[in-house]
Formats: C-alpha cells, structure tokens, sequence
C-alpha cells in the first residue's frame, strides 16, 4: 500500500476519492464498506475505482471521525481486488473499535489546539499580533493582539480568514493557496494600508511544515508587524519583507528613490527591458499597479501616512 499511496497522493488524486464525502453524509458510528456506500454501477463507473483496480486494489471498510480541528479524520483499510468485498460481519466486528480511535482523535486534535494556542501566546509576549490557522485556513488560535484586530483589520469569515483591505486580502487569498500547494515553505509578506482606526502594517504568513503541521493540525501563522517610520528601508529589508530577488529589491528601493527605469538599467548595466519585467514582478508581490503605489508603500505614504510622491513619473 505504501507506494500506491505515495503514487496517489503525488498525482493529486485526493479530491477525487469519493469515499469520505459519502461515508461521513451516511453519520453511522461505526465502520462501513464500499458496497454500503455504493452501488456496484457507481463503483464500475468511478474513475477512483478504476485507478485503485488498475493497481490491483478496489476494497475497503473504514470510519470518518470529525475531530475538534475541524479536519476530517479517516481509518481505512484496503483489500486486493481479487479477495472481493469485506463481509458485513467483518465490518460490524470492528464497531467496537471506532469509540477508541473517536478518543485518540479528539486527544490528538486537543493536543494540536493547546500548542496552537500556546504558539500564539509567545508571539504575543513579544508584542506580535499572531494566529494560527488550520487547514481550511480558519482561525484555530489568536493571542489577544490579534483578537484586537478583529474585525477592523482582520475578519474571520466563514470560507477562511480575511482583511478588510481588499488589495491586501487578494494577496493573503494568493499567499494561502501557495501554502496549499507548499510553495518551498515560503514566508509570504502582505502590506496593509494604513487607515483613520490602524497604522500601516505588515502581516506575514508562515507555513507550517513537518512534525509541527502533524502536531498542530495547521497550515501557516499569521504575524502582523506595524509600520510606523515614514521613511524608505534598507534594500535588505524591502528584500525580505515582500520576498523579492536581490534584484528586485534594488530595482524597487531605487524607483522609490527617484530614480527613472532608464536610470537603473544604465547603473545596474541591464537592459530597460530587463528593468521593467523586475518591476512588473515587484508589483505582483507587493500587490500594486503603478510606480507611485509602490513608492508609497516603500516610504510609508500608503502605510503609515499621506506625504505626496508626485515626482514620480508614471
């Protein structure tokens, strides 16, 4: 089963298997097997069917266990094609199981939510608004920092977390489906325009990988940075704040500097062509259109102020 998994999962045929979905509408406590959830015409035409035939496999009798994270907990145990269904006294024998594996869930799942909480706090002793989000990127545990965001800054909706600005929450959408996917674990850095309630502000969104994603049952952490000096920061921190290339963040902090894109491709001895595509790809991550959107990003005029940049040309 171990390499058919692997292969199953690295094809990205998770979303297809119809079994959980089916098993978890049926709400029997107990286990259940293929032929009580489908018809032998639904099996024959499933295309997961076909692919776990296609290996030799095309069997199976397990349990959905919701656990206290909100995930979706499932026991499953396949048989050979070949061997046929798992008999309805089988199934029923292993009933007396699923209140043991119900309680290793809900232990693990409050597990994850007390360090989940417990990760929170610590960032809050340091002065940093942070949550933790779960898979289906809703909160699992803020510590009050944040909570005092909510819900002029941060809104905790029903499909997932969001910012009440709308250009910054775009970017958080676009950051939370690269944590899906595991984009390389990158931190991702999203600037939040200041308002007549709030200053300027940062927040970053660090996936969760490895034993601690097992443990805390989570995707990433969300920590918020205020910005409070209008003025611009070195090149290392633009670099690291917005993710950007070494280039990038040179090419960015000299547009915020005054400088023309003809300018910075005669001093960096780089095409016009090779400067406008490392602007197009700042924009992208900083999520702004235009040079004076960006200027007043770098220099706190969006974030943390109202100083004019009209020496900009467009």
């Amino acid at each position: 089963m171990r390499p058919l998994y692997a292969e199953f999962v690295e094809r990205g045929l998770e979303p297809y298997n119809p079994r959980p979905e089916r098993a978890f509408a049926r709400a029997h406590n107990g286990f259940v097997s293929d032929h009580q959830l489908f018809t032998p015409e639904e099996m024959d035409r499933d295309p997961f069917y076909q692919y776990l035939r296609s290996k030799g496999g095309g069997w199976c009798f397990g349990t959905v266990i919701q656990a206290p994270t909100e995930d979706l907990v499932v026991f499953s145990w396949e048989r050979r094609f070949e061997d046929g269904p798992v008999s309805n006294e089988t199934v029923a024998a292993l009933d007396p199981l699923r209140a043991h594996l119900a309680r290793a869930a809900l232990i693990s799942g409050r597990l994850g939510l007390e360090r989940a909480r417990a990760a929170a706090e610590v960032l809050g002793l340091i002065g940093l608004p942070a949550a933790v989000l779960s898979r289906s990127h809703r909160l699992l545990a803020a510590n009050q920092l944040f909570d005092d965001l909510v819900p002029r800054v941060v809104q905790d909706r029903r499909v997932r977390i969001a910012l009440v600005d709308k250009r910054a929450d775009s970017l958080l959408a676009l950051a939370l489906q690269q944590v899906d996917g595991q984009s390389a674990g990158q931190v991702r850095s999203i600037p939040i325009a200041a308002t007549e309630e709030s200053l300027a502000s940062i927040v970053h969104v660090v996936p969760v990988r490895g034993v601690a994603n097992d443990i805390f049952a989570a995707s990433c952490i969300l920590i918020l940075t205020t910005v409070s000096q209008p003025k611009l920061a070195p090149v290392q921190i633009i670099q690291g704040l917005f993710d950007l290339t070494p280039a990038e963040a040179n090419v960015a902090r000299w547009i915020a500097g005054g400088k023309t894109v003809d300018d910075i491709a005669t001093g960096a001895g780089v095409t016009v062509g090779t400067v406008r595509q490392q602007l197009k790809s700042v924009f992208s991550k900083t999520g702004v259109s235009r040079q004076a959107e960006l200027v007043s990003i770098l220099v706190g005029t969006a974030l943390g102020g109202n100083r004019r940049t009209d020496f900009l040309h467009e």
